[in-house]
């Protein structure tokens, strides 16, 4: 009987630490290594104001990241609803891998649905592999003047 938890004691013993080298190895084919992050899920978000500082709608939103000339996509549905909000997702935690760890200039564009007025302005946005997405510079309202 002794033989056997002993034998038990050594498989399990095996067994945790090719979990370990397992996790170890994954984390190290990012090329990011092992870090220790929070379950905190972080977004940048922006706000359009109309000239007299009311939040609005606005239309044909983008967020290009300048470096890869790629927009910046979303892996998650929060579901939450724009118009309800009127707050513009520019980037999230799952977007960290389309982001450089030093940063990134993003542009992000928008149309005035009332006066057709496009305004443009440039975040930058840190993500690869930090923790979490931050925004670097960047403003957290941008007001149409149409």
């Amino acid at each position: 009987m002794a033989i056997k938890s002993i034998m038990r004691e050594k498989l399990l013993l095996i067994l945790g630490c090719a979990l370990l080298f397992a996790c170890h190895k994954n984390n190290n084919q990012s090329g990011c290594g092992v870090q220790v992050c929070s379950d905190i899920f972080k977004q940048i978000n922006v706000v359009f104001t109309d000239k007299a500082g009311q939040r609005i709608y606005v239309t044909q939103f983008s967020a290009l990241n300048q470096r890869t000339n790629l927009p910046l996509v979303t892996k998650v549905n929060l579901g939450i609803p724009v118009a309800m909000t009127y707050s513009y997702l520019v980037a999230d935690d799952s977007m960290r891998d389309q982001l450089s760890t030093g940063g990134d200039n993003v542009l992000v564009t928008a149309t005035n649905s009332t006066t057709g007025q496009i305004k443009s302005t440039l975040f930058n946005i840190s993500g690869g592999c930090n923790c979490h997405v931050q925004k670097l510079s960047g403003p957290d309202t941008v007001k149409f003047d149409q």
